[in-house]
């Protein structure tokens, strides 16, 4: 016998008890499901085309424009100087790797020639 094959009431009577007589079987039923309706939204007044303002000029004082070109420039020299920084610092990683291929390639050349 499979254990596929065994009902509830072989259970309660291999354990020794009757099926409790105030059982009900539950039964699980899934709501149904409802498609989602898209919605869609009509204007209840026709859309008019807004006229855009002309837009004020802001003009600085001659000081906040001379402290914007002042800040500017600084800007620029700084974006020069850490250009300069990095592309040190990428001229050393690979002379680091250069010299590192050099040296595996004179030790393997150097164990080849001691094991001979």
């Amino acid at each position: 016998m499979s254990i596929l094959d065994v009902t509830e009431d072989q259970i309660f009577h291999t354990l020794g008890k009757g099926k409790d007589p105030n059982f009900k079987q539950i039964e699980k039923v899934r709501p149904p499901v409802m498609p989602v309706m898209k919605k869609s939204y009509t204007p209840s007044q026709p859309v008019k085309a807004q006229t855009i303002q002309e837009s004020v000029k802001f003009v600085p004082s001659p000081e906040v424009e001379e402290s914007i070109n002042k800040l500017t420039n600084e800007l620029s020299y700084l974006n020069k100087s850490v250009g300069g920084i990095q592309t040190m610092i990428k001229l050393y990683i690979f002379l680091f790797a250069l010299i590192l291929i050099i040296f595996i390639g004179l030790l393997g050349l150097y164990i080849k020639n001691s094991i001979l």
